[in-house]
């Protein structure tokens, strides 16, 4: 009887222990950036062998209170939502606060999604936008070496920022990268015109 107790209460602990452990992974997160929660668009589920390309996104709002995250999303998928982008490149936007947000949401971004032949483009509005430009200065040939292809900025929250002509510029910025790429030697001329 004594050996059927230690027993049942051995199993106990142990299930306790792997409980235990499990939650520990659970709550071992880095960065605040791995919930997805702490983004306005975040679409790693996209195939990366269909679309080369990503965008991060930082509208001119800076995250302040819980009540304005469905606004802000609303603006991101406007800017540059999958009528915009869809087929072209993920996009990634950030919740951000701070400038140290910024430099957090990024090295995710790097750490999770990014790889070596992954061309990514910048586009900022406003406070937001001022943000991502000073750290695209302060690391700018980090940026290039990884793929940093284009930016555009917008120094005020401006509805329509992301334009078709821009949208064919990226396109084109893209399709340059992946040709080197491939093939080593950058794009010949008039290669891409109609």
């Amino acid at each position: 009887m004594n050996m059927k107790k230690n027993c049942i209460a051995g199993a106990r602990i142990c299930s306790l222990a792997l409980l235990a452990l499990s939650l520990a992974g659970c709550l071992s997160h880095t960065s605040p950036y791995d919930y997805v929660e702490n983004w306005l668009v975040r679409e790693d589920p996209v195939r990366t062998f269909v679309i080369h390309a990503d965008v991060i996104y930082v509208q001119s709002e800076l995250y302040t209170k819980l009540a304005d995250v469905q606004k802000m999303q609303d603006h991101v998928r406007l800017e540059v939502g999958k009528d915009k982008f869809g087929g072209i490149a993920r996009v990634f936007s950030p919740l951000i606060a701070s400038p140290e947000d910024m430099e957090a949401a990024l090295k995710w971004y790097f750490r999770y999604h990014h790889k070596k032949d992954r061309s990514f483009i910048f586009i900022g509005e406003g406070e937001g936008g001022s943000l991502l430009q000073e750290y695209e200065q302060e690391h700018a040939d980090e940026l290039r070496e990884k793929g940093l292809v284009a930016s555009y900025y917008c120094d005020e929250h401006k509805r329509g920022f992301v334009t078709q002509e821009m949208i064919e510029e990226i396109q084109e910025a893209i399709a340059r990268a992946r040709f080197r790429t491939i093939w080593g030697k950058d794009m010949p001329d008039g290669m891409l015109t109609d």
